[in-house]
């Protein structure tokens, strides 16, 4: 591609010239679209109906696929998602954390909700309800508290928004459960005692958040 081409500058020009007042968009199945260029090109030139993009997002949530190897260290790709209004939305890794090890992933916080949750789930997980109202469901709070079996344990650690980058340390070996809020590392949550030995990673939020997931990276 030619330095400073900008194929977004180009759709524009194209849309706005009176010539082509008619010009429809065509595409034979927009999910197979990449969420960049969703996101940096198609979303801004609002020529697809909005319906239609929240569905290519929810569509890409859920075919959202982890492997343990990336969890492990190996480099993926980052991932980013949206979420349709006011609705919650929990999204589980494919990928299966068991038997013995320890692993380790960061969240970033791209764009800040209201609801923000990140942590693990067992395998019967309920999609429809807060991970944190599940005895199925681990996770750590952007309020900074913990909740399992809809246990509330408050403070664990302080508030975190926007930019926040949170890592989750799963230690299969002792089935504990630990948190890195902005590089200050939390105990394990002591409560959390009923780990099984077959564990995903997840996420819970609310329009109009948006997550990084990614290996971990040590400074």
């Amino acid at each position: 591609m030619t330095r400073g081409y900008s194929l977004e500058k180009d759709l524009r020009l194209l849309l706005n010239n009176p010539k082509y007042s008619d010009i429809e968009i065509l595409c034979e199945d927009e999910r197979k679209l990449h969420g960049q260029i969703l996101v940096d090109i198609i979303e801004p030139l609002e020529v697809i109906p909005t319906g239609i993009l929240l569905n290519v997002y929810r569509y890409n949530t859920k075919s959202f696929n982890l492997h343990s190897n990336n969890i492990r260290g190996i480099p993926m790709q980052d991932y980013k998602f949206n979420e349709t209004d006011y609705a919650w939305d929990h999204v589980r890794a494919k990928m299966i954390l068991e038997n013995k090890g320890i692993f380790e992933w960061d969240v970033v916080i791209e764009k800040y909700c209201s609801y923000t949750w990140v942590g693990i789930c067992a395998e019967n997980f309920n999609y429809e309800k807060f991970a944190g109202n599940q005895p199925t469901g681990w996770v750590l709070g952007s309020g900074g508290d913990c909740y399992n079996s809809a246990i509330r344990i408050f403070d664990y650690c302080p508030s975190f928004t926007n930019g926040a980058k949170i890592t989750v340390h799963l230690d299969m070996n002792k089935r504990s459960c630990a948190f890195t809020v902005n590089g200050k590392k939390y105990p394990e949550v002591s409560e959390w005692k009923n780990l099984p030995s077959k564990l995903y990673p997840v996420v819970s939020l609310y329009y109009p958040g948006r997550f990084r997931i990614q290996p971990h990276q040590k400074i």
